[in-house]
């Protein structure tokens, strides 16, 4: 009977003692932006809604945060990667945001025409948050920016149930 190999089981062991040391001594970390609270799509981001935490670097790709606005529903703690953020404004300068039935899968974005039963309305617009697909939500109201002369007709076709939105595929 021979006796067993100690000296390699100690050399092993010594080299995976030092390989998990040498990676805990290496690890470096970067600041990342984690939402600090619940931010609605098409809310532009802001510091009180950032909130910064120590993550290992290379794990995620910094967003771009010069002109940051919420392209959807970010729930507080998650991290706010660049697919969760939209280009710039939602509301074009000059226009109007209205209130109206839109379906929870309307991006902020996305371009929707809205068109009046009851009047000759035919407008572009911009989503800039769809409807809520929250249980709990009794309307399913989303907003829509509209161009300065056409705000007063949709929001009077909205308020009257007379207006249909069709949402770009």
């Amino acid at each position: 009977m021979t006796r067993p190999p100690y000296l390699r089981w100690a050399a092993a062991t010594a080299v995976v003692v030092c390989a998990f040391a040498w990676d805990l001594h290496q690890r470096a970390e970067a600041p990342f932006p984690f939402a600090a609270a619940e931010i609605r799509a098409g809310t532009t981001l802001s510091d009180d809604l950032v909130e910064w935490r120590a993550l290992p670097v290379g794990l995620m790709a910094m967003p771009d945060l010069s002109n940051p606005v919420a392209a959807r529903d970010i729930p507080a703690g998650e991290p706010i990667v660049e697919s969760s953020l939209a280009d710039g404004m939602l509301v074009p300068e000059g226009w109007w945001s209205v209130a109206l039935p839109l379906p929870s899968t309307a991006a902020p974005g996305s371009r929707v025409r809205l068109i009046s039963v009851d009047t000759p309305l035919d407008v572009e617009g911009v989503v800039v948050a769809g409807g809520s697909d929250d249980l709990f939500t009794v309307s399913e109201l989303g907003s829509v920016a509209v161009p300065p002369e056409a705000a007063a007709d949709v929001a009077v076709a909205s308020a009257t149930g007379a207006l249909v939105a069709l949402l770009e595929p």
